[in-house]
């Protein structure tokens, strides 16, 4: 497996990455459609098409949960679904996988990460993930979905947030990588 040269630099605290594809055509698209007009039903397919490009690679590791990327409290409402979610209740089922979708939830509302720089990125969302009070992992490898990795500040975050809670491995499920990731 390859790691990019910027992951390679980058203090981030996930494990391993898989993408459907780079982040631009008709992915971009697709994936735009999918979270500005509430569909399920292109987040289903997401799952199906990242289950048969990484599905064997996925299942050959020690995975013991799914979780979503969660929306802020406000942008959830606003969307009406969280399409990480959609895909990770679709990959959870198909493989057989615990799926915790409220595992982890948002802190506060934050700026939107896109047209955030790089650095800005990272201090939007830092310490902006939780995991219940109390709660102690007993998973030691999860599955972390989200739709678009661009420079993984929120799957850093996220994983960070994972590791403090128990999980040894987070391994990142994404649709579209930018170049930037």
């Amino acid at each position: 497996m390859e790691t990019c040269p910027r992951c390679e630099t980058d203090k981030l605290h996930f494990d391993n990455t898989f993408a459907l594809g780079p982040y631009e055509g008709l992915l971009r698209d697709l994936v735009l459609r999918m979270k500005n007009e509430r569909s399920e039903k292109l987040g289903r397919l997401f799952a199906c098409l990242l289950e048969e490009r990484w599905g064997e690679k996925l299942q050959s590791l020690p995975i013991d949960a799914v979780v979503p990327i969660p929306m802020t409290p406000l942008r959830r409402l606003i969307r009406g679904t969280n399409p990480p979610e959609v895909v990770a209740r679709k990959i959870a089922s198909s493989m057989g996988w615990l799926h915790l979708p409220h595992l982890l939830t948002r802190r506060r509302n934050s700026l939107p990460q896109h047209g955030l720089s790089r650095p800005g990125r990272f201090r939007n969302i830092r310490g902006g993930l939780s995991v219940p009070r109390g709660y102690h992992l007993e998973f030691p490898h999860i599955l972390l979905v989200d739709d678009v990795l661009t420079t993984g500040a929120t799957c850093s975050e996220a994983a960070r947030t994972l590791k403090r809670r128990g999980a040894s491995l987070v391994t990142v499920l994404v649709v579209g990588r930018t170049s930037d990731s």
